[in-house]
């Protein structure tokens, strides 16, 4: 089965947990999917240790007792393979089953005498010890069963491949709002955490904050290179397995996904347990508990209570340093570690910050900052972000610094990627290429005053790069060349649109509120309710004029302020802006995925009947009119602001197409033009940028009698 194929049949699995009533976002329907795979994979998984044991003549007792295992319960099949449905549960039956029977046999392994935690059984146990079937209606779960019954766990190929579909699972989770962008860190940054550190077989890899643990899953993909895996013995496959990955997960959601995921990318029996890490007093921490490489982005901006600070020599309520002080104290003689810090924890100067850098600074070696550009984890935070690589082999005498640059904002849907970070892993195993060019500067401790760590790029005076005036109009030519390809695929675009025109069915018109199931209103929210790491409450600014969501200014507010069942955000719903001022008010955007977010008194959201008229289509025709100025001239005006109302928008007219695969073709031509406009726009905005930064280097350069 391709990828293709089993991304189609997980989606088809998150629109039907969608309707059901106890599904509440992408956080929800990702844990319900991952118990679900989770025992499909593992009666794959026995079924096959059992085929093998009798190949060679051996015995393998189930771990699962013979009622509780997927073929008797999930799908029972008849004689012809097929499902029998006499046999098979569903509705009340299939739920009654599920709760009062199976989840609470599956969580007594942990308390039925197994004490060994690297037990399967043991682990079993205590992942579902944190789950519960949330899915109200045994019908959906039925339908859900189905689908994943389909999935062979038994075919390395579609296990890789679900493996990718699970972790895209989980970025959207990550983009969910509220916590739930801890659990996840942007690949590319891993990846180039992993490749720095190059861990290596007999070495163990620990993550403090595991989320969905990324970086145990691409430690393992790179200790099982193909290039690699060939030479390994059958000792170190075990290692690898078995003694290799250790970890602590906080909450009980992040601790189901990082299993899931973990075993879905092969690593069978991880070490990582539900706990908070920072309850432990690492004055206890001894040589035997420490690890060789630390890979980690622990949560920041949170607080923590007095009790578990005493837990540390420098008390604070400061979540980032507290975990820093963790991980120094973890790390093994000549180990390495590679931890994601927000800024403040490189300028911040006051006496925790100053105590910890200063321990820091003199008993490990921090060689190397990476600073991240603002906006890497975006939606959840727009917090500027650095990787510190040190090691415990002494004290540090150099930091050298790399900054990432790429070449447009980084917003949710322009991410950082791994070919950005490749002039740093260059570099930084280069050491004779290093200070060359404008992006990377060497520092001496001795340099260093008041601890202070910051990223200040020396090429930057007073704010200005001064790049080199000829890579400066390097770059111009090249924008202009990718200006005139994506003119010409315009003009290609327009010239084929011209053959389609008059295809279309009969044109229809309507008012808006024949088109929709539900048109409300959000709710009010002062800054007093605002609290770091809450509820996602989105504001008129989180709406673009572009007809998309915007999620460069987060504000989070206290969960007890909010509904969650009523205020939340699902895929194809429409938010309209009610009240802005007289030029803004109507901007329109489309909800492209499930969002745990609330939103303001001041925008709309619209449910459509979506076999009439299609989400995309509406908005595009909301823009429009906004363009057109219908919003201005129709709204009513105080003083410095516009209200349309929802009696207003209900009797706006809309043009259509009758036949929605019309729609969608219109669509997608908006598509294709758009996706070429923004690309213009962007190179556009930065070859003014870089004109003005070629003038300002060629005055340097003459005030400096370079010219």
């Amino acid at each position: 089965m391709s990828i293709k194929e089993i991304q189609s049949k997980v989606n088809r699995i998150t629109d039907i947990l969608r309707r059901d009533d106890g599904i509440n976002g992408a956080m929800g329907y990702t844990e319900q999917i991952s118990w679900v795979l989770f025992l499909k994979f593992f009666d794959d998984y026995e079924e096959n240790k059992y085929d093998t044991a009798e190949l060679n003549s051996k015995k393998y007792e189930f771990i699962i007792s013979p009622q509780y295992r997927w073929s008797q319960w999930a799908c029972p099949k008849d004689s012809d393979g097929k499902l029998d449905k006499k046999r098979a549960m569903t509705g009340s039956d299939l739920n009654e089953f599920v709760n009062n029977r199976l989840f609470p046999y599956l969580k007594d392994f942990t308390k039925s005498g197994i004490n060994d935690p690297k037990s399967p059984k043991y682990k079993i146990g205590a992942i579902f010890d944190w789950l519960e079937n949330k899915i109200a209606s045994g019908h959906t779960l039925r339908e859900v069963l189905n689908i994943v019954d389909s999935l062979d766990f038994q075919s390395q190929n579609e296990l890789f491949e679900l493996s990718q579909v699970y972790e895209s699972l989980l970025k959207s989770m990550g983009s969910d709002g509220g916590n739930s962008g801890e659990f996840y860190t942007p690949r590319a940054i891993i990846k180039t955490m992993v490749d720095i550190v190059e861990p290596q077989v007999g070495q163990t890899i620990y993550d403090g904050a595991v989320g969905s643990a990324g970086f145990l899953v691409e430690g393992f993909d790179f200790l099982m290179k193909d290039d690699k895996r060939k030479n390994y013995n059958t000792s170190q496959l075990k290692t690898i397995q078995e003694d290799t990955f250790f970890g602590y997960e906080k909450t009980s959601l992040g601790y189901v996904m990082g299993m899931m995921n973990m075993i879905l990318h092969g690593i069978e029996s991880p070490n990582v347990y539900k706990q908070n890490t920072l309850t432990a007093n690492i004055r206890d921490i001894q040589e035997k508990d420490r690890h060789d490489i630390i890979l980690a982005n622990p949560p920041f901006g949170g607080k923590e209570k007095s009790q578990i600070q005493q837990n540390f020599p420098v008390p604070t309520n400061a979540t980032e340093l507290l975990f820093l002080q963790h991980f120094m104290k973890m790390l093994k003689l000549n180990g390495k570690a590679a931890i994601v810090v927000p800024e403040g924890v490189l300028f911040q100067t006051n006496s925790a910050f100053a105590k910890v850098k200063e321990d820091l600074l003199q008993h490990f070696n921090l060689h190397t900052i990476l600073s991240l550009p603002s906006g890497v984890f975006l939606p959840y935070s727009g917090v500027k972000t650095n990787v510190v690589f040190f090691d415990r082999k002494g004290a540090t005498s150099d930091i050298w610094y790399y900054e990432v640059e790429p070449p447009y904002t980084l917003t949710k849907n322009k991410p950082l990627l791994s070919e950005h970070m490749k002039e740093f892993v260059k570099l930084f195993k280069n050491h004779k290429e290093r200070n060359l060019g404008t992006k990377d500067w060497t520092v001496n401790v001795s340099e260093i005053k008041d601890y202070d760590l910051s990223a200040k790029n020396p090429s930057k005076q007073n704010g200005t790069d001064h790049k080199r005036p000829n890579d400066l109009l390097r770059l111009i030519k090249n924008g202009n060349d990718q200006i005139v390809h994506r003119l010409n695929e315009i003009e290609s675009l327009l010239n084929g649109f011209d053959n389609e025109l008059n295809t279309y069915s009969n044109i229809v018109e309507d008012k808006v509120g024949n088109l929709t199931t539900e048109m409300v209103s959000g709710f009010a929210c002062n800054k007093s309710n605002e609290r770091p790491g809450g509820y996602v409450h989105l504001r008129t600014h989180n709406i673009d004029l572009t007809g998309e969501l915007n999620f460069s200014l987060m504000i989070q507010i206290d969960p007890k302020k909010v509904d969650q069942k009523k205020n939340t955000l699902r895929k194809n719903d429409i938010l309209f802006n009610n009240t802005n001022s007289k030029e803004l008010v109507g901007k329109t955007a489309l909800v492209g995925q499930d969002y745990n977010y609330g939103f303001s008194n001041h925008l709309t959201r619209i449910r459509l009947k979506e076999e009439i008229i299609n989400p995309q289509y509406l908005v595009n025709y909301l823009l429009n009119l906004h363009q057109q100025g219908y919003f201005l001239r129709i709204c009513k005006k105080w003083i410095g602001q516009a209200g349309v109302n929802s009696s207003m928008l209900n009797a706006t007219i809309i043009k259509y197409p009758k036949d929605i695969r019309d729609q969608e073709r219109i669509n997608e031509k908006v598509r294709q033009l758009n996706s070429r406009f923004k690309i213009i726009m962007e190179e556009t905005e930065l070859n003014i940028e870089n004109l003005k930064k070629m003038k300002s280097s060629l005055l340097d350069k003459a005030c400096n009698g370079e010219l």
